[in-house]
């Protein structure tokens, strides 16, 4: 198998030859930036270098997919009209002015076609690009943030806190406009001939809302944003690497598979219960262990997992988020390389 068939027959809860490797947005970008020579604002701009780091990660590290979205949370948010602003160092854009500044501004919220919009565009051209270069051998996935983690983006956090007190159709509406906004994506993206797609839904979490709260507020249009895009023929990987995530709830509105950080979850008991229900993709502690741990251990923790999981289809291995910009090299591939010596079928 190569690493597109590995990686979508894992999505599809069939048996590929080894368990695939995820690789999320711009991981371990020290090492990418530098060997490709290019820059993350030039990435934000252009579709070609944008394709060309994607490439350069890929080249490096060997994961079995590419993804077309970056780890900056915004792109969305601005398409929608918050305003952002690049710092003077290569990192993601920060947040430079909300949309809905005063209830009335909800009212000038429309959805939008990303393939429309200037930033929002960027990853899209890119994706062309990289099922022409890479698309036959990798998977090529997209990548979107949750409707209602878009909508914390609109308003601010703690205002659309106050928000759900004070004016609850408000908040509906802002993530309404998101959605929509994130269905058409869903077009876009199928247009290119991608199967899949990660989904942001790290707001869903014990630590920062009810489940009543997350249920009717974010799972709730997580769960027609999913909807469209199985009817579009797209797999969702939801990713929550919260502390207390309600990934019961994301895996009931509809994920194919769930990515989470193992070290915030009981593995044991979410194997038990979903191993051949669903892909589950398990995350490597990426703060503390594949950061500042030893490629020994990185490897051992990977190892535990294969063997905790058992033989049987649903499984892949992952980092437990985004790879921290300066991890050893090293310990980023040995991600891989410990599932092609224990993670064979």
């Amino acid at each position: 198998m190569n690493s597109r068939e590995r990686f979508l027959a894992a999505l599809k809860m069939e048996t590929p030859d080894r368990v695939p490797v995820f690789y999320q947005q711009l991981g371990g970008a020290k090492h990418v930036l530098q060997a490709s020579g290019l820059t993350i604002r030039e990435g934000f701009h252009d579709p070609d270098v944008f394709a060309r780091i994607m490439m350069k990660a890929h080249e490096l590290f060997g994961y079995d997919n590419v993804m077309i979205g970056w780890g900056d949370l915004l792109t969305e948010a601005q398409a929608l009209g918050s305003t952002w602003k690049f710092p003077e160092k290569d990192f993601y854009p920060r947040m430079d002015q909300y949309a809905v500044r005063e209830p009335g501004d909800v009212d000038k919220l429309v959805p939008v076609d990303p393939a429309e919009d200037r930033f929002w565009s960027v990853p899209l051209k890119a994706g062309a690009i990289l099922q022409e270069r890479l698309g036959k051998e990798v998977a090529v996935i997209g990548s979107v943030i949750s409707p209602f983690f878009v909508a914390t983006e609109l308003r601010g956090y703690e205002n659309l806190m106050m928000d759900t007190f004070n004016d609850p159709d408000m908040v509906h509406r802002m993530v309404k406009v998101a959605l929509e906004s994130e269905m058409i994506y869903g077009e876009r993206i199928a247009a290119l001939g991608l199967e899949a797609t990660f989904v942001d839904g790290s707001g869903a979490s014990g630590q920062l809302v009810s489940p009543e709260f997350c249920a009717e507020y974010d799972a709730a249009y997580l769960r027609q944003l999913l909807e469209k895009y199985r009817a579009l023929g797209i797999r969702a990987l939801v990713h929550n690497d919260s502390e207390l995530p309600y990934l019961e709830q994301q895996i009931e509105a509809g994920a194919a598979a769930v990515h989470f950080n193992n070290n915030l979850v009981d593995l044991p008991a979410l194997i038990e219960k979903h191993r051949g229900r669903l892909c589950l993709a398990p995350g490597i502690d990426h703060q503390v262990v594949i950061f500042k741990k030893s490629a020994e251990e990185v490897e051992a923790k990977v190892r535990e997992v294969i063997e905790l999981f058992g033989k049987g289809p649903g499984l892949m291995a992952a980092p437990g988020s985004e790879i921290p910009f300066k991890s050893p090299l090293e310990n980023i591939l040995r991600v891989r390389e410990a599932c092609e010596s224990y993670g064979r079928y």
